[in-house]
């Protein structure tokens, strides 16, 4: 097994046995797929964090692949990231080494990081999602707006007409 070590100027390779555990995983789905490390920090011309990020090839029936064969993107590829959410909007780089190349797969196999975030299964489905999310708020603010509409005219109508507003005080205590 070759130690990869973060904190020099080339970028590091994946050892073989991880190669060989991605190419197999996505050629069970009939599609081919490399680990590769990107940085995500570079100081003084040298790495000081990166993560690794296992990039498939598309199928032939992905929509995807439509822009790409039509020259409007340079790459054809769905990334996914060997990583963790942490706190804020930042991620957490999982290491490789301590995971194995079974625990590698065992990330890969869960399903749910497709999206990104790892809450859907695929990316239909969270664009699905958005889209129903988007519904929902579009018109929940409609309603919204035609309550403040009503009560802005009410409101009004009471100014103008200089009806008073009395509040009514209601006594509570049960007298016997």
């Amino acid at each position: 097994m070759t130690l990869i070590t973060v904190g020099r100027s080339e970028i590091p390779r994946a050892p073989p046995e991880f190669q060989d555990e991605v190419e197999l995983y996505a050629r069970e789905s009939g599609r081919h797929a490399r680990l590769m490390f990107v940085p995500t920090n570079w100081k003084e011309g040298v790495i000081a964090a990166g993560t690794w990020v296992v990039r498939f090839t598309l199928r032939p029936s992905d929509k995807r692949l439509e822009s790409y064969q039509q020259g409007r993107t340079t790459e054809a590829t769905e990334d996914v990231w060997i990583h963790l959410p942490a706190e804020g909007n930042s991620y957490k780089p999982l290491n490789i080494q301590q995971m194995g190349s079974g625990g590698l797969r065992r990330f890969l196999e869960k399903g749910n990081m497709w999206s990104g975030r790892g809450q859907f299964k695929s990316l239909e489905q969270q664009l699905e999602h958005t889209r129903t999310a988007n519904n929902e708020a579009r018109e929940k603010t409609r309603r919204d707006a035609r309550e403040n509409s009503v009560k802005r005219v009410a409101e009004k109508r009471r100014w103008y007409q200089k009806i008073p507003l009395i509040p009514v005080l209601i006594n509570l205590r049960k007298e016997a």
